[in-house]
Parts: structure tokens; C-alpha cells; sequence
């Protein structure tokens, strides 16, 4: 046989080629993959997933997530169980007064499993202030006795008068004069001419931004909390920012933390839970929370500083809310951990003592436990996580109830059951939303039209004390086959009998029928001067205002209050006055429709002779 020596040398030549061509291939591709998982490292300050092609999806899938948060995880030498399982949380609550630092230092030697030095680790806070020089001054007050925040980590940006003297009180080291507009505009350009209102907010929005630029372009910090003078922080505020933002190291879906809950009403409130519970009950929502939020530096070089345009009179915090993408989401507490606090009456000591709200604001609630020691707390913050969040909420949302109209829930008094409504909806614009959201007397839409509280078509809510999940049928949430396996209560298999046919009204038939058959409620009239707070407590029993909702009907009023009220009459929706229902001097009944206006707290005018009318509970029952 003849070998071709020429036609063998050719055919080697090929497969060398061919072969080194595909080790080539495989080079290019393993190496791209390994320089893009390293930049998207690097960007994101070591977490998977800041920037890259993955960004560009519309949201995170399930497997995509886990996987990102398992990487991320990895990166961090990080594990569930070591670093977010069983989470220390230290609460240090004191009144508002000069033996804080003492009470710190004298202390010390009595609480060896505390390192005191922690409670200063918290991330940089900005203050954002404009002629409000007393605001400011009590808020640094209240972050640095109530709060134990670190002195060096606060950096007060100021676009008003200077408020240097009073930055020196608290040593403080300077002011931060960043914005575009000078001192001699306050309310006036150059030519003396009153600002309009899209000057002030290109003003405002000019130093937000400027703010952001700084802590995170020339600080280049990492998260940075941001909060406005006239706010009032809870003393564990900056124990929960610590502990909530380091989820944002592994989960690229959490977009940012707010101390704020837009509907954390005091009738907001699951009664079933403990206070322990409700303290540590956290929610995920698909918008952007102000009034005490933080971010972090990814989170503003990624998705904020390239949709803000300085040169816009849009608000600011729709413009950041506008840089959130489908899949982005806000943790935020059921129990707020700021309270906006216009008024000077307002401030930690007042809240301390329950003393009367002056305002609207006051009737939020406010994480502040009565006692003055330390106590640690563990808690687990792997369950808001993503994935672990999303089949919680599956989960509890199959475990519920389902009603057909809201109107049932204040009969079913004594059952532990949670409920779930589904909103015959398309999507979170749709104004059937709106239509349930007044029904709850919740804060409607912000932030340029978004549901405020909802997750993927979902609002974790309460009415009348008890749990209900708001489910629109477009939700990833829904399923109808699970629905058509669920409990379900409609209402028209309530025996009629039950109803009072002369009245017509739905919901004040079924709150008239608990008023009536709740053994544990007692609807009286308190003593002149008391709270319905001091009063129930007087007697032993307790007052809660998602008891106090049922009162918001004249009719419930007039039916069970009858032989101390002539009549009964509503006080107008534009008075701010939270000391309803009363009884006043003339056998007049006064009530309000408005839960957001509901506290066991106020107390009516001395002066006015008249007399708060109180649910009490009695717990025992």
C-alpha cells in the first residue's frame, strides 16, 4: 500500500488546526464567563448580580434568585445559619433625658452578654434639612440619647439658614452646603421674586441629588440611611437598618429598607399576635418607602443616578421610585420605626409619656416599649429572603379563608382564622384597587400612582383585628385551583335572622352583631379627664383601637350608648382632633368615620366637660 506523504502531512495540519480552533472556542467562552461574574462581583460590591446582562431582564425568576443568593453567599464566606438564622437584636429603650450616657457607662459591668460597642456599628446616616433649625435639634436629640448613634457617622446636608450652633451642641462635626440654591433664595430668586412651586421642587430635587452624589461618588459608602429633620426615630431605628440591609449583600432583588409603613396604623394591628410578633413582623413591597429609608451605593449607581436628570422639577422620590424595574422590591416594618412629626409638640418624650397626639401623625404606631433595660432578642432574617419570602406568603395565603366581601369579618370574632379577598383585577393600575383601599380607609397610591403596601398583587393587611391578604387574580400568588380547594365564608349564608332588617347598611349589621354577641367587648362611657387607655386599665381590661372601629358608626353608637346620648352626630372629616368618640356636655354624641382618627390614648379638653366613650376588652374571654 502507497501512503501519500503529502495528502497525510495535509490532513495532520487540519486536525491540529481544527482542534486548536475549538480550544480557542472553549477559551473565549469560559473566560468571558469567568471576567463577567468577577465585573459583576467587583460592581456590585461583591454581590452577584449588580450589573451584567442578568440586570437587563424585566424581573428575577425563582431559580435565578436562589442561585444569585447562593453565589452571593459564597462570595461573602456567608451562610444562613451562621449570618442571618439566628440574628442577635439588641433593644435599649430609655426616656428622654441627661442620665443616658451615665446610665451606659454605670451599667456596663451588669450586662456582660452585651457588646455595647455594637449598638454603634450602624451605617452612615445624611440628615437632610432646610430652616427648620428645632426639628433638627430634636432629632439629633433623639438619634443620639434615644438611638446611641455615632456621633461620627452623622453628616447634616443643609440648604437653609446655618445651623452650625446647633450641630456644635451635639459635636457634630460640620454642615454640608451642597445645593444649587444660596441662602439669599430662600423663598426668593435673585430679583427678589417669590419662587415659584416647580422652582422649589427643582431646588429640592437639585439637593437630593446632589446628597446622593456625594455619599455615594465622593464618600463612596456603601449603604447610607437618609432621614429628614422632622422626623422621630425608634430607639432600635438604626438596629434595624444594620440587621435589615444585610440581606441586601446576598438578595439583588431588595432594592432598599424604609423604617416607614405608610398604613401602620394603631388599628393596623393583628390581634392574635404577641407584641413580640408584631414587632418583628417585616413586608416586602413593589415600591420605593420614604421617611427613613436606606440604600445602598449599587442600588444608586445602577439604577437611580442614570434615570435622574438634575435638571428636572420632578420629585425626587418619584424619580426614585421610577428607578425601581419589575421584580425590585422595599422591606419595610408592620411596626414603624419612624414617625414624621411636624409639630414641635411632638417629640420621644412625648411618645414616651402617651401624651396627647396633636396631629394626624401622631396616630401611627411607633415601635416603643415602656421599660428601660437591655433585652437581646434572636431572630431569623433568612425568611425574607426572596424565594423563602415569596412561599411563606404562598403558603399563608392557602391557608386562609376565603371571603366574598369584607363586610363578614367583624362577625367572625372568635375564630383564629386569617382571610383572603381576591380582587377581580389586571394589574396593580387597575382602579378596582381603589375601590377596595377606600373600603379599608388604607393611604391610597404615591410615588407617582403606586399601590402603597403591595407585593406582586398582594396587601398583607388587617380590618378589625384580624389578618387579611388581598389577592388580585393576576398575581403570581393566585391560582384557582388552589381557590377552588380553600375554605370559603360568603356572606349570604349568614342566617338572616341574624341582621337587623330595619338596617340596610351591610357592614354595620355585622358590626352590630359583634357588637351584641362579644362577650369580651364593654362599650361605656369613660370618667371626665381619662383616656379610654388609662380607663380600661383601671378596670383591668384593655382598650385596642381595631375594637375602637366599631364606633365609627353613628348608628352602633346611638344603639349602644342610648341611654347617655340624645343623639349622635359626626365631627367634620377635615377636623384632626383624635380624642373621638366623646360624649360632651350637652348629652351630645360625637363621633368620627375616619379609622385613621381612632386612639385609646387623647384625651379631650379639660376645659370641654366632656367624656371619652371606650370599647374595653377583656382579654380573658
Amino acid at each position: 500500500m502507497i501512503i501519500d506523504s503529502k495528502n497525510l502531512i495535509a490532513n495532520k495540519k487540519r486536525l491540529i488546526f481544527g482542534a486548536v480552533f475549538i480550544l480557542l472556542i472553549f477559551y473565549f467562552i469560559f473566560s468571558s464567563d469567568e471576567e463577567n461574574f468577577k465585573e459583576r462581583s467587583q460592581r456590585g460590591g461583591g454581590i452577584v448580580g449588580g450589573s451584567g446582562k442578568s440586570q437587563q431582564r424585566s424581573e428575577w425568576s425563582d431559580s435565578q434568585l436562589v442561585k444569585t443568593i447562593k453565589e452571593n453567599m459564597k462570595l461573602n464566606n456567608a451562610t444562613i445559619e451562621s449570618d442571618l438564622y439566628k440574628v442577635k437584636w439588641l433593644d435599649e429603650i430609655r426616656p428622654d433625658n441627661e442620665r443616658v450616657r451615665k446610665f451606659r457607662i454605670k451599667k456596663n459591668s451588669h450586662i456582660t452578654s452585651v457588646n455595647l460597642d455594637k449598638l454603634y456599628d450602624h451605617p452612615p446616616i445624611a440628615i437632610v434639612t432646610s430652616n427648620k433649625p428645632k426639628h433638627l435639634d430634636r432629632l439629633l436629640a433623639n438619634l443620639i440619647n434615644n438611638c446611641n448613634a455615632n456621633i461620627d457617622r452623622i453628616k447634616v446636608f443643609n440648604d437653609g439658614k446655618s445651623v452650625q450652633t446647633i450641630l456644635s451642641k451635639y459635636n457634630v462635626t460640620k454642615e454640608y452646603r451642597i445645593s444649587k440654591k444660596s441662602t439669599q433664595q430662600e423663598n426668593s430668586n435673585s430679583n427678589g421674586v417669590p419662587l415659584s412651586n416647580e422652582e422649589k421642587q427643582y431646588y429640592m430635587n437639585s439637593h437630593y441629588k446632589e446628597i446622593f452624589s456625594f455619599m455615594f461618588n465622593n464618600e463612596t459608602y456603601d449603604k447610607v440611611i437618609f432621614l429628614e429633620e422632622d422626623l422621630i426615630m425608634s430607639p432600635d431605628s438604626l438596629e434595624y437598618f444594620n440587621h435589615l440591609s444585610k440581606l441586601m449583600n446576598y438578595d439583588p432583588s431588595i432594592f432598599g429598607i424604609s423604617a416607614w409603613n405608610d398604613n401602620g396604623f394603631k388599628w393596623n394591628v393583628e390581634q392574635s399576635r404577641s407584641n413580640y410578633e408584631n414587632k418583628f413582623s417585616f413586608l416586602r413591597q413593589d415600591h420605593f418607602g420614604g421617611l427613613g429609608f436606606l440604600i445602598s451605593r449599587e442600588i444608586y449607581k445602577r439604577r437611580i443616578e442614570p434615570n435622574w436628570q438634575i435638571e428636572s422639577t420632578t420629585p425626587w422620590d418619584v424619580i426614585v421610585q421610577q428607578s425601581m424595574r419589575s421584580g425590585d422590591s422595599c422591606i419595610f416594618p408592620e411596626i414603624p420605626r419612624s414617625q414624621h412629626a411636624p409639630l414641635l409638640e411632638r417629640n420621644y418624650d412625648s411618645i414616651f409619656k402617651d401624651q396627647p397626639e396633636k396631629d394626624g401623625w401622631g396616630n401611627y404606631n411607633f415601635y416603643l416599649p415602656k421599660i428601660t433595660t437591655i433585652h437581646i432578642y434572636h431572630m431569623n432574617l433568612s425568611k425574607y429572603l426572596s424565594p423563602e419570602y415569596d412561599l411563606q406568603v404562598k403558603k399563608r395565603i392557602m391557608r386562609a379563608t376565603e371571603v366574598d366581601t369584607l363586610n363578614s369579618i367583624p362577625m367572625m370574632y372568635s375564630t383564629s382564622n386569617r382571610f383572603v379577598y381576591y380582587v377581580p383585577s389586571k394589574s396593580n393600575d387597575d382602579p378596582r384597587w381603589d375601590t377596595v383601599i377606600n373600603k379599608l380607609q388604607m393611604v391610597g397610591r404615591g410615588n407617582g400612582g403606586a399601590v402603597r403596601g403591595i407585593y406582586k398583587g398582594v396587601i398583607e393587611t388587617t380590618f378589625f383585628g384580624k389578618r387579611v391578604y388581598l389577592v388580585g387574580t393576576y398575581s403570581p400568588f393566585y391560582s384557582q385551583q388552589q381557590r377552588n380547594k380553600s375554605s370559603r365564608i360568603l356572606f349570604n349564608d349568614f342566617p338572616k335572622e341574624e341582621f337587623d332588617p330595619t338596617i340596610t347598611n351591610p357592614l354595620t349589621n355585622t358590626m352590630l352583631f359583634r357588637t351584641d354577641k362579644d362577650l369580651s367587648l364593654d362599650i361605656t362611657l369613660a370618667e371626665k379627664g381619662y383616656s379610654c387607655k388609662d380607663f380600661c386599665e383601671k378596670h383591668k381590661v384593655s382598650c385596642l383601637e381595631s375594637d375602637m372601629m366599631l364606633l365609627t358608626d353613628s348608628t352602633i353608637v346611638l344603639l349602644q350608648l342610648e341611654q347617655h346620648c340624645n343623639q349622635v352626630n359626626y365631627v367634620p372629616n377635615n377636623n384632626t382632633d383624635t380624642f373621638y368618640p366623646l360624649k360632651d356636655k350637652d348629652g351630645i354624641c360625637w363621633t368620627t368615620n375616619q379609622y385613621s382618627k381612632l386612639s385609646c390614648t387623647s384625651k379631650p379638653p379639660k376645659k370641654s366637660e366632656a367624656s371619652r366613650i371606650c370599647i374595653c376588652k377583656d382579654k380573658s374571654f
